[in-house]
């Protein structure tokens, strides 16, 4: 059907050719001959399967990691609370502690994807939470926040960061309750009745370029 379309378009000498993809001078423009031909071959100069493998090739995962607590929850309003991904991993380019501090061996660029989970317990008003990056103690980039107005809801957050680190360089992830709101939240996990894997309150992927 779309041969005979394409085929009618051309012969209608409306069109001269057709092109399919984009717009680089490498990419198939398909003549009126090749239409008439049935012309089934993909237009495009990089396959699929092969674009995959290529950003694949580009990063290599470090750190996947998760925390195993039911919560974690700053002591009360405006005071940070340094987030856990779990027990310690070392690899040869960094290196996860239990407090969730990541210390980078190997200078090159990186790629930090945390994943929350905030929600809170007994409690009323709006709670307000917010989390931050820091190299070495300063923080980096933006502050993120969560607002909760009960006890039922949940707000999953995830994000990504790039940066080029220097060997030595130490990246940890802060939450915190903001007075402006209730004294109440934090990062919560949610464990399934149905057999799946736990939702942690706190998990982390990090990737280095290759």
């Amino acid at each position: 059907m779309a041969d005979r379309e394409l085929s009618n378009a051309l012969a209608s000498g409306e069109l001269a050719s057709i092109q399919l993809g984009g717009v680089t001078a490498a990419e198939k423009v398909l003549t009126k001959a090749e239409i008439d031909a049935g012309y089934t071959a993909v237009a495009t100069t990089t396959a699929l399967d092969t674009r995959v493998t290529n950003i694949e090739a580009s990063h290599t995962a470090l750190i996947v990691a998760s925390s195993a607590a039911s919560s974690q929850q700053p002591s009360t309003t405006d005071t940070p609370l340094q987030v856990e991904f779990g027990v310690a991993q070392t690899t040869t380019d960094i290196d996860l502690s239990v407090i969730g501090a990541f210390t980078f061996k190997t200078t090159g660029k990186y790629i930090i994807s945390p994943f929350f989970q905030y929600g809170r317990v007994g409690a009323s008003g709006t709670s307000i939470l917010m989390n931050r990056y820091l190299l070495n103690g300063v923080q980096i980039g933006n502050s993120l926040a969560a607002k909760v107005d009960n006890a039922n809801t949940l707000v999953p957050w995830s994000s990504s960061i790039q940066f080029t680190a220097t060997a030595g360089d130490v990246v940890t992830v802060e939450i915190i309750r903001d007075s402006a709101g209730n004294d109440s939240g934090g990062l919560f996990s949610v464990t399934s009745t149905t057999g799946w894997n736990i939702a942690p309150c706190a998990s982390v992927q990090i990737y280095k370029a290759i």
